[in-house]
């Protein structure tokens, strides 16, 4: 890490670390920041979030939605990291189907996994050192050696870590060193659990400059940048920007992955603060746009399948089932028959005229037998957009 390259004295400090580099220690929260800078650029975020919201009091069951967005930031948070596997993989793995699941896969549910227990974690707890390290034990949990296990879960680092550079010396970055570990987290725990009532304004901000920070200490020796983007849809839920977690922006951050890092960069370098908040909520804006897209791609295709079923059936199973699909789009005839309460041969009955709809169709090679659906699987799945659509 050179040197010369950090030129601001207010973000943070060097010090000493091992091999006679130099270790990079960010400044407590709050930074100063010149909100006239960032005043346009923050309000245009909330607006998308207002819209984003409004869209989601259309969803009759908002969860046909969340699944599948956080099936998405899963894939694309940990392919981010270099962890890659396929949606077909992924739901499989969920549904307990995929026995011999690879260490990609399990990290990517792990991922999964991590979210959905810190959110419930957050119905009683404030955003901690507990919940943070407690999804990160999760994140990492189950894999074999090389892959995390001997990360130490749950804990941070207790040696130093670096970005970019297979050796320190090459590195672009170096984080914190283990024994300013804790002082930075117990700074920034303080600052997310500080006794003020913050407007939407700063709460907005506050996600672009907690990502930043977490990323900034790396404290754990895998998984921070997983767990910085998790912190974000964490957030904002638990300061109530949001209703619920539908706010996903790894999607967009790997779009423009290159940028992402050196705005994070230079504010650690030369206190770009305004740059990367700028950055941010263009992020922001780009994700609630193609959320709001996927959400009318959804809603048309559920009103067309029911309408298809109802036209072909007068049972009311092939709609329950359609509707359990919307949230995860894959099912087996057993489960299909106890959530219709129904025999084996009728679900399977029910399956067989989904076949014939052309909304399922059966995934090869798996005993028992598993179903999906490939359309709700691609129209749930949100697209990168470009600024042009974005405005």
């Amino acid at each position: 890490m050179h040197r010369s390259s950090f030129t601001s004295n207010e973000t943070g400090i060097l010090v000493p670390t091992i091999q006679n580099q130099y270790a990079f220690v960010p400044a407590p929260l709050p930074p100063p920041l010149d909100f006239a800078t960032i005043a346009t650029c923050v309000g245009e975020a909330l607006q998308k979030l207002g819209e984003l919201k409004g869209a989601c009091r259309r969803l009759t069951n908002p969860y046909i939605l969340v699944r599948p967005l956080q099936r998405n930031e899963a894939l694309t948070s940990s392919a981010m990291e270099g962890t890659f596997t396929t949606d077909s993989h992924l739901l499989l793995a969920e549904a307990g189907l995929e026995t011999d699941s690879d260490d990609s896969t399990r990290e990517v549910v792990n991922y999964l996994n991590a979210l959905n227990a810190s959110l419930e974690m957050l119905a009683s707890l404030p955003i901690s050192h507990r919940v943070i390290k407690k999804g990160h034990e999760i994140l990492l949990s189950g894999l074999s050696s090389t892959r995390g296990a001997q990360k130490r879960p749950g804990e941070y680092k207790r040696d130093q870590n670096w970005i970019g550079g297979r050796t320190i010396d090459g590195a672009r970055y170096v984080p914190p060193p283990p024994a300013e570990t804790q002082k930075c987290m117990d700074d920034l725990e303080a600052y997310l659990n500080r006794d003020t009532e913050a407007s939407a304004f700063k709460k907005l901000i506050d996600l672009a400059l907690v990502h930043y920070q977490i990323e900034a200490i790396h404290p754990f020796a895998d998984g921070n940048g997983r767990m910085g983007r998790m912190l974000i849809s964490l957030m904002a839920v638990h300061n109530g920007l949001l209703d619920m977690p539908i706010l996903y922006i790894s999607p967009a951050m790997e779009h423009h992955k290159d940028e992402y890092i050196d705005r994070m960069f230079n504010v650690s370098a030369k206190g770009e603060w305004a740059s990367w908040i700028h950055f941010f909520c263009e992020r922001i804006c780009e994700t609630c746009t193609s959320v709001i897209v996927a959400i009318d791609r959804i809603i048309s295709l559920h009103e067309n399948f029911r309408a298809l079923a109802s036209k072909s059936s007068r049972s009311s199973n092939p709609l329950i089932i359609i509707d359990s699909l919307f949230e995860r789009p894959v099912i087996t005839v057993s489960e299909a028959a106890e959530k219709l309460n129904v025999t084996y041969a009728a679900a399977k009955g029910t399956i067989d005229k989904l076949i014939e709809l052309g909304i399922v169709e059966e995934l090869p090679g798996l005993y028992p037998k598993a179903y999906y659906s490939p359309t709700i699987m691609h129209v749930s799945r949100p697209d990168p957009l470009t600024e042009a659509e974005v405005r």
